[in-house]
């Protein structure tokens, strides 16, 4: 698919009449509707070439519903050669109100987790989003959402090229692994983009004594495998 919207994207065709671009619908003599969203994610995705061209193609990308309805469109963070990746579903309430990544209570336990085993945004860590922007009312992101934000999260990850990526919740594990509960995901070693990845509980359900050892348990199991 990706070599086709590059072939796309080459010959100057940014059109298509059907759902599935096919030779019938490219000839010029028909009349061309646009593009449907998803496909127009993989192209204008596909362009970047660093991710400063990533950020500002992600930035732009107003195809997407909840680009119109977030306060602001929050980028990766950390060094951009990092041991691990790690992905959260989308900003809280304050990094979209305040337009600073992994801010509040979410992104200061993040903070004590990844210190916690030696690792730090300055250092040798990248943070992202699955979505740079929140969902209203901070509910789940939708199939046709994250058909049109994961083509962006995926060439993130193509150009930040970790050693291990660790995702966060359910919603990850569902939209990158297609396992829809964290019990099934969580420890096992999976690969994702021939890339080690490992699950642990979402930010915003680390509460109890339980759960913080639930991902302290993930943590040490990371840990490991960079050793």
């Amino acid at each position: 698919m990706k070599k086709k919207l590059l072939w796309l994207i080459q010959a100057g065709i940014s059109e298509i009449i059907e759902e599935k671009p096919t030779l019938k619908s490219l000839q010029p003599s028909q009349k061309n509707t646009a593009i449907p969203a998803t496909y127009q994610a993989e192209i204008t995705a596909l362009q970047a070439t660093t991710l400063d061209e990533l950020n500002n193609l992600k930035n732009n990308f107003s195809q997407c519903p909840l680009h119109k309805t977030a306060t602001h469109t929050l980028m990766g963070q950390g060094v951009t050669t990092p041991s691990i990746m790690c992905i959260v579903c989308a900003p809280n309430a304050e990094s979209d109100k305040t337009g600073i990544a992994f801010s509040g209570d979410s992104g200061a336990l993040l903070n004590r987790m990844l210190k916690a085993i030696g690792l730090d945004r300055t250092s040798n860590t990248y943070c992202t989003y699955l979505s740079p922007w929140r969902a209203p009312g901070n509910r789940k992101l939708t199939d046709t959402e994250i058909a049109m934000i994961k083509p962006f999260l995926d060439k993130e990850i193509e150009l930040i090229k970790p050693k291990i990526l660790l995702l966060f919740g359910a919603e990850l594990s569902k939209a990158l692994l297609n396992i829809d509960t964290l019990s099934k995901a969580r420890h096992i070693w999976h690969t994702y983009k021939n890339i080690p990845t490992r699950v642990s509980l979402s930010l915003d359900t680390i509460k109890t004594t339980t759960q913080r050892q639930q991902a302290w348990e993930d943590l040490q199991e990371v840990q490991k495998k960079l050793s």
